[in-house]
C-alpha cells in the first residue's frame, strides 16, 4: 500500500496526505499523515509517504498503541524473542496470515484479540 485513496473506516474518498498538524496542531515526526475529511480517521507515514498501516480512529489508535507497547517490550527490551519471531508467533495464536499481523493494520476486533493473547504470561512460548 503505497497511499490511501479511500477511508478503510467510513469508506469515503476525501482522503488527502496532509501535515499532521491536522491533527496534533503541530507537526510530529516526519510532519505527514493521511486524513480522512469525513469521519477524521488518520495514520501517519514513513518517510518515504508510505502510510503506517490503515486509516483508523482515536479509540482503535489507542489500541494499537497498546499493543505495541506489549509486544515491542518483549523484543526490544526483554528480548525473548525476535520482532519477526513473535509476530509469526502471534499470527499462529490468533490464527490469522503473517502477512496480516501486524498492529497498524489492525482494526477494533483484531486489536482486542491480540490483547487477550499477548497480555497472557509467556504467550510466546
Amino acid at each position: 500500500m503505497n497511499s490511501i485513496k479511500n477511508c478503510h473506516n467510513c469508506g469515503s474518498n476525501n482522503v488527502k496526505k496532509e501535515s499532521n498538524s491536522i491533527i496534533y496542531g503541530r507537526e510530529y515526526g516526519n510532519g505527514k499523515c493521511y486524513y480522512c475529511h469525513d469521519c477524521k480517521a488518520n495514520v501517519g507515514t514513513h518517510d518515504s509517504g508510505k502510510p503506517l498501516g490503515t486509516l483508523t480512529t482515536k479509540d482503535v489508535q489507542i489500541l494499537r498503541k497498546a499493543c505495541h507497547d506489549i509486544f515491542d517490550r518483549l523484543w526490544k527490551y526483554e528480548k525473548v524473542k525476535s520482532r519477526g519471531n513473535l509476530y509469526k508467533l502471534l499470527a499462529q495464536k490468533m490464527t490469522i496470515p503473517q502477512n496480516e499481523c501486524h498492529f497498524g493494520m489492525f482494526q477494533r476486533e483484531r486489536c482486542l484479540q491480540a490483547l487477550e493473547t499477548i497480555t497472557q504470561e509467556k504467550w510466546w512460548t
